[in-house]
């Protein structure tokens, strides 16, 4: 409770011992936004860990404690323009899509990789996959957008654990099914 909080509180650390039922429509525990922030100034996330029984430790350092609320918020999958980030989250959950569609593409890439040791000689051969892939995350992300937001979300939620999301990974891959 932070209603008698003076507005100003030097206070080194923070710890919030969140669980997915604490916030369940806030996936992603990417900022930390105060209420209000004219007078001090945040400071950045210091650590995130997991502990065995599922509670994620959130440790904070900050300089403004005066809070009315807080918000965790989701990384955008998307960009400016609608096209997916490859983030780990993004490329973990279309990996079955990515093995599939840039097969052919990943397949030179590695033999020229075997061929010749000097990276250079590989780089069109690695824009061949970067393209590959950027494309179908594109097509992914028109097709499916809902269902690949859903697994997408739930993978960067629970640090890219398949297990923990085959219900959003059913459901994509139901709607945009491996070609």
């Amino acid at each position: 409770n932070y209603h008698n909080v003076p507005e100003c509180l030097v206070l080194p650390t923070i710890y919030f011992h969140l669980t997915p039922e604490h916030y369940p429509n806030c996936p992603i525990l990417s900022s930390f936004v105060p209420a209000t922030t004219n007078h001090c100034n945040s400071s950045n996330f210091l650590s995130f860990s997991r502990e065995p029984n599922g509670t994620r430790l959130i440790e904070f350092s900050l300089s403004l404690l005066y809070l009315k609320r807080f918000e965790l918020q989701m990384a955008s999958a998307v960009d400016a323009s609608g096209n997916p980030i490859p983030t780990s989250a993004v490329l973990m959950a279309s990996s079955k899509h990515i093995g599939i569609r840039c097969h052919s593409e990943n397949l030179e890439f590695l033999k020229c990789k075997k061929k010749d040791q000097n990276p250079e000689n590989c780089l069109d051969k690695g824009r061949d996959v970067t393209r590959c892939v950027l494309g179908l995350l594109k097509d992914l992300h028109q097709k499916c957008t809902k269902e690949m937001d859903d697994y997408v979300g739930c993978m960067y939620y629970h640090t890219n654990e398949f297990d923990l999301c085959r219900k959003e990974q059913q459901a994509f891959e139901k709607k945009c099914s491996l070609e």
